[in-house]
């Protein structure tokens, strides 16, 4: 989107990809529709022919999953419709595109048909955009656009396909800077798995059978989680419309809580000189990545959000994971192994380091159920970091103070829990991350985590956390450079 502080000419590797852009872009323009033909979408919209039809048979709304289990025929079934999704993406930017030009008079949205030109044929450059922009701002963009293909019935891996033809529309049309390869990156995986997890949460608020005030609260608030999907419901009658709520918007197991406290980070030093903050972390799981059914991408995720005191942006951690696929290996009546595949997003940005990726891991998860409702859950991952980005001590494309790479990691995570509440969590993470733009070189950075959270009264805890982060950078040009960085939380709990 829209970047500062970048000149045309070549990228940050110094051999922009000829023909990249017209390659691309042409490829998706054709190719665009035929992302719908994966299968067919179960939980997208129905789009009714005609009100007449409607009224003599009511039938589920028109953004209500369709039963998910395989049938051979079914007329019932609703095509996707690509079209729409193409113009609702298009349309996204434009307007997008317009706010930057008319109102905010931006310098980069001044684009003429010889910048596309130009774009179409100079190839990708790394930009030098601010890390939040990149890491965070970026994969909501993204978002909107997976959204607008979902609620037109495409289904997950053809919505990735529009998401990313909505970036290369942007960065090739939208702006008079050359196409920037972490902002296609970050926006279309980022985009996707922000944007599913929105889709479901807002299908969660939503009550097609509720009237009145509620009925309003109800759409306002899917609304303003799922913008795109409001106007969408709100153009095709769906937001007045009474009828049964799909059984497939709620899924089987949920959990939801918060927690704030006091927090203290040392920055490359002992805690006791750290700095002291506050925080306020919300965090969720979405169905049961452990056990159950699972049919479709998602249909098991959790996230993780937290604001920070004295830190220079409002968000400073930030964390989505979701199953897309898992098949039990083993199992019985208190033990399940299953081998599953991954799709994860991770932004931290502190005043102590910045760290993101977009990765799709695969690995082993285990569940043993214990006496009163108790369980113990364990998960091994191997990370695959699509892209990755990790602080640096020397300045990146246009100032940049991170470097982009690539690599594997491994994760593991063991918890302890009582009904959907995690008492006892350890969490470990390795990861080798090699540059593509930045300082030449290479990181390795491990992560630790052990929380304690405890109830005292109903659902109400208490609790206690250590962090720790280290990376270990070694550079081509420079010497080689290891930090350490500790983090305290001292918190209540609201389950």
């Amino acid at each position: 989107m829209g970047r500062g502080g970048r000149e045309r000419g070549r990228g940050g590797d110094g051999s922009p990809w000829p023909l990249g852009g017209v390659l691309l872009v042409g490829g998706l323009l054709l190719g665009g529709p035929a992302f719908a033909q994966e299968g067919p979408c179960t939980d997208g919209p129905r789009f009714h022919a005609d009100a007449a039809v409607r009224a003599a048979a009511p039938s589920p709304p028109a953004d209500a999953p369709l039963n998910e289990e395989p049938v051979r025929e079914d007329t019932s079934r609703e095509r996707p419709h690509p079209w729409l999704a193409l113009a609702e993406v298009t349309s996204i930017n434009l307007v997008v595109w317009t706010w930057d030009r008319v109102l905010m008079n931006r310098d980069w949205a001044r684009v003429t048909p010889s910048d596309w030109g130009e774009n179409l044929t100079s190839g990708f450059e790394w930009d030098g955009d601010h890390f939040g922009t990149n890491q965070l701002a970026h994969p909501y963009h993204g978002s909107l656009y997976y959204v607008a293909a979902r609620d037109n019935g495409i289904p997950y891996l053809g919505s990735l396909g529009f998401t990313l033809l909505g970036s290369l529309q942007w960065e090739v049309f939208a702006e008079n800077k050359k196409p920037s390869i972490n902002d296609i990156a970050n926006t279309s995986l980022g985009g996707t798995i922000m944007g599913e997890a929105i889709y479901r949460l807002s299908s969660m608020v939503l009550d097609t059978e509720a009237t009145g005030w509620e009925r309003l609260g109800r759409e306002l608030g899917a609304a303003a989680l799922s913008p795109v999907r409001g106007v969408n419901r709100v153009l095709r009658g769906d937001s007045w419309r009474v009828e049964p709520t799909p059984s497939d918007w709620r899924p089987d197991t949920f959990a939801g809580w918060a927690r704030l406290g006091y927090l203290k980070l040392g920055n490359g030093e002992s805690l006791a000189w750290g700095k002291n903050q506050f925080f306020t972390e919300l965090s969720l799981r979405y169905g049961d990545a452990f056990r159950g059914a699972h049919r479709r991408p998602f249909d098991a995720f959790e996230g993780r959000v937290q604001f920070t005191t004295q830190e220079a942006h409002l968000i400073s951690y930030g964390q989505l994971m979701g199953l897309l696929v898992a098949t039990p290996l083993a199992h019985d009546s208190r033990d399940e192994l299953r081998l599953g595949v991954f799709q994860q997003m991770r932004y931290v940005n502190t005043a102590a380091y910045e760290l993101g990726s977009q990765s799709v891991d695969v690995g082993l998860t285990y569940q043993h159920d214990l006496p009163g409702s108790a369980a113990l859950r364990s998960m091994l991952l191997l990370n695959g970091a699509l892209l990755a980005s990790v602080s640096s001590e020397h300045a990146g494309q246009g100032g940049r103070n991170y470097d982009y790479g690539v690599g594997p990691g491994l994760q593991l995570r063991v918890t302890y829990t009582r009904d959907e509440w995690d008492f006892v969590s350890l969490e470990g993470g390795l990861s080798q991350i090699i540059v593509l733009d930045g300082s030449s070189g290479s990181h390795q950075v491990r992560t630790a985590q052990l929380r304690v959270d405890l109830p005292v009264y109903r659902r109400l805890g208490l609790g206690v956390e250590g962090n720790l982060f280290q990376r270990d950078s070694h550079f081509a040009e420079f010497p080689s450079v290891t930090k350490d960085t500790y983090q305290l939380r001292l918190f209540l709990s609201v389950h």
